[in-house]
């Protein structure tokens, strides 16, 4: 078992579950990671290396299953032929303590990349045609 940390997409239940081809409930627990920055790819979100200040708020996973993980690689990393790699981090899981885990970090060009930031609620929401 382990941790992912999510600061995308994947911080929405039903789309964590169909991508785990599970409909079942999926606890995400708040959390943030220190030293990452976090652009724009498009309407996705991409972390990039930051400075020791910058922090990254999102949610974490923990990963029970080689089927959960190897779906999560799967989604993350055969998109856009893998704009996204999986890499090692700390999580902070707000209160709760530290633990040592894994997020997805931007693989493509830098240039492709622009400032901005994730909004869960407007990528709902343009999911849904509004």
């Amino acid at each position: 078992m382990e941790y992912y940390f999510f600061y995308g997409s994947l911080m929405d239940r039903p789309k964590l579950a169909k991508i785990l081809e599970n409909p079942g409930w999926h606890e995400l627990h708040s959390a943030k990671i220190v030293g990452w920055d976090c652009k724009m790819w498009g309407e996705y979100p991409a972390l990039v290396r930051g400075s020791p200040k910058d922090v990254i708020r999102g949610m974490a996973f923990e990963v029970r299953t080689s089927k959960e993980r190897d779906s999560l690689i799967a989604y993350e990393t055969a998109y856009e032929s893998g704009a996204y790699e999986l890499q090692d981090c700390i999580i902070d899981l707000d209160g709760r303590g530290r633990v040592s885990g894994k997020t997805f970090v931007w693989n493509g060009e830098f240039s492709s990349l622009r400032a901005g930031t994730f909004d869960l609620k407007d990528w709902k929401l343009n999911q849904e045609g509004f």
